[in-house]
């Protein structure tokens, strides 16, 4: 896929578009079950309730802290846990997850063309910007030139329109010349089109098509697949 003529700026996701945060988040949640000896064999219930209240928190329903704590009670099933408690426990399922990032084999190489053709390069991520910052550190995708852009800090959650011009304002660039890579149909494809963005799909191989996506809409499968001018 070929990055539109005129583009001056890309935006890429972070989780699932640039580190395996799947994998991590499996053994972080494997190693936390048997540290606190529930039973083995709980992803897609952890995966699950991730999803749920990462939602909510896109949304504006909770805070990014609150949806960690509200995650924590509802996996261990202790509706009764303090946030303080809640968060230590989380914090024990985060030393695991921390030690286990990893790059996908095509985001440096990415990454690097983006910078040597001289466009800006944001990261624009949902998460926290100190915790996606050492993430990107510890796994070697941290380049000089690159900008953070944790929505945490922006103050609005991708898809709102506010974290898209927030990113673009911090870069100095328009919609116009900027491009979203990323692997979530409503926060890196229709959110950024609808800001007036260009976005590219990024759907990698074993991963489900998400429902919403068109079936004629272009997808890659690997971040090798986009074509630099």
């Amino acid at each position: 896929m070929l990055i539109p003529a005129g583009t001056r700026a890309i935006l890429y996701d972070l989780d699932g578009t640039l580190v395996d945060h799947d994998h991590a988040a499996r053994a972080g949640v494997d190693a936390w079950c048997a540290e606190l000896g529930l039973p083995d064999g709980q992803w897609d219930r952890w995966r699950d309730i991730e999803r749920r209240w990462f939602t909510r928190f896109e949304q504006g329903r909770v805070s990014h802290l609150g949806q960690r704590i509200e995650r924590c009670r509802e996996f261990l099933g202790r509706p009764d846990l303090s946030d303080e408690e809640a968060l230590a426990f989380y914090e024990r399922y985060l030393t695991v997850y921390r030690a286990s990032w990893r790059a996908f084999d095509d985001a440096l190489p990415s990454l690097t063309q983006a910078l040597s053709r001289g466009l800006h390069v944001g990261i624009l991520t949902n998460g926290a910007e100190t915790m996606q910052r050492r993430k990107l550190e510890a796994t070697g995708l941290w380049l000089d030139g690159m900008v953070m852009l944790a929505t945490v800090e922006l103050g609005a959650p991708k898809p709102s329109p506010e974290a898209y011009s927030g990113a673009m304002s911090a870069l100095g660039v328009g919609a116009g010349e900027t491009v979203m890579i990323g692997d979530s149909w409503p926060n890196d494809v229709a959110g950024p089109r609808r800001a007036g963005m260009s976005a590219i799909y990024l759907l990698r191989d074993g991963v489900a098509r998400e429902r919403h996506v068109p079936r004629d809409e272009p997808v890659v499968s690997s971040l090798e697949q986009i074509v630099w001018e």
